[in-house]
């Protein structure tokens, strides 16, 4: 029996992003009501993080999404 691809939205909202003790412009990555990652921009530069630390830094918005969506789906 085969299995059906299940689509899942993933939606990007303009946030405030907190790191350590400070605030940066930033996007929030939602599924549905669940909050999957935080992305902050530095310098020109896109923060993955988590838990008010940077992960890690990209270049492009696109790589920084494309990562956080990889930890979510090995997380699972």
């Amino acid at each position: 029996m085969s299995k059906k691809d299940k689509k899942i939205e993933i939606q990007i909202a303009d946030s405030k992003v907190t790191v350590g003790a400070d605030q940066f412009d930033g996007y929030t990555l939602s599924i549905g009501k669940k909050i999957i990652g935080e992305i902050a921009e530095f310098d020109g530069q896109f923060a993955v993080v988590k838990n008010g630390n940077v992960e890690s830094f990209y270049k492009k918005l696109e790589k920084a999404v494309e990562s956080l969506i990889e930890i979510y789906n090995l997380g699972k």
